[in-house]
């Protein structure tokens, strides 16, 4: 498990929080697969699928925001 953050450091969304277990929501889903609809299996999926999306949104515009901008050409 990573080391919590310090006091003046900014909170990671997607790691420091409970949004970070909507990650895992595809592995419920298929423990459950043989007792719950295939319509929650592949709802588990999209959870999941959504939380991985935003997550890497968010680390590219973090990532994007740490360069300078582009000279404009022309």
């Amino acid at each position: 498990m990573s080391e919590p953050p310090s006091r003046g450091a900014e909170r990671d969304l997607f790691r420091d929080t409970w949004v970070r277990y909507l990650g895992y929501a595809n592995e419920v889903g298929e423990a459950f697969r043989s007792l719950v609809p295939a319509a929650v299996v592949w709802l588990s999926y999209a959870v999941s699928s959504s939380y991985v999306l935003a997550d890497a949104i968010d680390k590219g515009k973090k990532a994007r925001d740490g360069f300078p901008p582009l000279p404009l050409l022309g």
